[in-house]
């Protein structure tokens, strides 16, 4: 029996935690944290501490599959890599969708990005982390020595270990001011809560310049995936430049950071039917309706099932890569395990459909991608604490404007949304779901009720009831709390499953909802 540790990121939000994946003959069968890393120091959420299950999934995509009929069937590479090659030529690149995780490496995302420009010809390229909110400034160490902190949101359930940082920095003496719509796990943690009217966060943020005290003022928000998230975060870096702080947006995905460096910084609506193909690398946009779809991933999505072609793609612990987190701190992903079955890495898949389309992108290596994005720095300047790029101004495009929601008549309740500890925003990936421990802690999504709203209703925790809008409608437990107000029911920012928050919500952070309780 051979063991050993290899050093790596969690592959979840964008703190950028440092872990170790126990390697058992050659299988990765657990994790530790890393205990030196100046970003984590020793410490894991509950999604990095569970990272590794999700690893050897039973659930992994592990062979390419092409849809016959009406149903996926196993192929060989040749078999779909060739199928695709005869459907995209056939379309414009006015045509052709392509969206890239945010979870992926920096060489998967310049990958696939060459391979939107340069093979379909299309502008067409985003990610979910494009919501027009491309910050670059402040540090984890900023948020340690604040003698004031604002967080514009529930950064202790979006990210946990910075949620740390902020209670150390209470504990040294520092204010902290929470804005939320609900009495949140931040909200509770902090000296002072402003409570926010669903639909009215960024005229808040812009009210709580009075509360503010001390000096060092961070100014802290947690990047979900909204239409709206670039107007509240405008109001939250306005707030810091008024008072002479620092603004610091703190991504939802792992690598939301580099994909925003890289260039991948279009927002548009990619499920408006206007696209007749997409070219999908590691996200969920539900099952989609179009003339050909080519996914991408390690695990059955909803897009995936609906997709024409699946190839099946690396976990982040069977490549080797770059990440940049919240504080613009380049680290490695690095290689665990062979990649199981017949999965490759991101980049190596978008290099062998390019080649099927007579393009050579001449790609070597991770390492020697990395050198095209980043070429004054090498990967050995990355082995220790990995490489802090400079601080820059934010950047900030303004969403859909905010306005109270009007709720009455059929649905007479403001329905809120946010993360959740277990998953993060999790909307739009697979991750958290094939870790069985983050299952078995919250298995399907859920509806906070205040405690005065389930009496009318009739309704326990644990009932089932369905939560409806003009958008959609999902069937959900309930669980009743008096952290919310009467009026307001809340659903984390998870997909579970067959359900998705985007169901309700069309992409609005607040809505007008109603809730009934499911006859056994």
């Amino acid at each position: 029996m051979q063991m050993n540790f290899i050093r790596t990121t969690c592959p979840f939000c964008g703190t950028g935690c440092s872990i170790n994946l126990v390697v058992k003959d050659g299988k990765v069968v657990g994790s530790t944290p890393y205990r030196r890393s100046p970003v984590n120091e020793g410490k894991t959420c509950q999604k990095g501490t569970f990272a590794n299950e999700l690893i050897n999934s039973e659930a992994r995509i592990t062979t390419p599959m092409i849809k016959k009929g009406d149903q996926l069937a196993e192929a060989s590479w040749d078999e779909a890599l060739g199928v695709i090659a005869d459907k995209c030529k056939g379309f414009s690149g006015a045509d052709v969708a392509v969206v890239a995780s945010a979870n992926a490496t920096n060489e998967d995302v310049y990958a696939l990005k060459k391979l939107a420009k340069d093979v379909f010809r299309t502008d067409n390229f985003t990610s979910i982390a494009a919501v027009g909110v491309d910050a670059s400034a402040g540090s984890i160490e900023d948020i340690t020595n604040a003698g004031c902190i604002v967080a514009v949101g529930n950064i202790v359930e979006s990210h946990p270990v910075i949620a740390g940082k902020i209670a150390n920095a209470k504990k040294n003496g520092a204010k902290v001011i929470a804005i939320d719509t609900i009495y949140s796990p931040m909200a509770k943690m902090a000296s002072e809560f402003i409570k926010a009217k669903p639909g009215l966060e960024a005229q808040t943020v812009k009210e709580a310049a009075y509360a503010i005290e001390g000096e060092s003022l961070v100014v802290l928000y947690p990047v979900g995936m909204s239409n709206s998230e670039g107007t509240v975060a405008a109001a939250a870096k306005a707030l810091a430049d008024e008072k002479g702080g620092v603004f610091c947006a703190l991504p939802a995905q792992s690598n939301a950071r580099g994909v925003l460096d890289i260039g991948v910084d279009k927002t548009f609506d990619l499920v408006d039917g206007k696209f007749k193909a997409y070219y999908i690398m590691g996200e969920d946009l539900g099952p989609l309706d179009a003339d050909f779809v080519v996914v991408q991933d390690s695990f059955m999505s909803g897009s995936a099932k609906s997709a024409d072609v699946v190839l099946p793609a690396a976990v982040y612990a069977e490549v080797d890569g770059t990440i940049v987190n919240a504080e613009r701190r380049i680290q490695l992903m690095k290689k665990a395990q062979e990649p199981v079955g017949e999965s490759k890495p991101n980049w190596e898949i978008v290099a062998e459909v390019a080649a099927k389309l007579g393009n050579d992108f001449g790609f070597e290596s991770a390492e020697a991608i990395f050198t095209q994005i980043y070429p004054d720095i090498t990967y050995e300047s990355l082995l220790g604490e990995g490489v802090q790029k400079d601080a820059k101004n934010a950047v900030i495009v303004e969403g859909a404007p905010l306005a109270a929601v009007s709720a009455s008549g059929d649905y007479p309740f403001v329905l809120t949304t946010g993360p959740s500890v277990w998953h993060g925003f999790g909307a739009a990936g697979t991750m958290s779901e094939n870790c069985p421990s983050l299952i078995e802690a919250v298995p399907a999504i859920f509806v906070r009720v205040n405690n005065a709203d389930a009496k009318n209703l009739g309704i326990n925790t644990g009932d089932m009831v369905k939560v409806s809008t003009e958008k959609g409608a999902i069937p959900v437990a309930a669980m009743i709390s008096d952290d919310v107000d009467e009026g307001v029911i809340f659903v984390p920012t998870i997909c579970i499953g067959e359900n998705c928050i985007c169901m309700l919500t069309g992409g609005e952070r607040a809505i007008a909802a109603k809730i009934e309780k499911e006859e056994a």
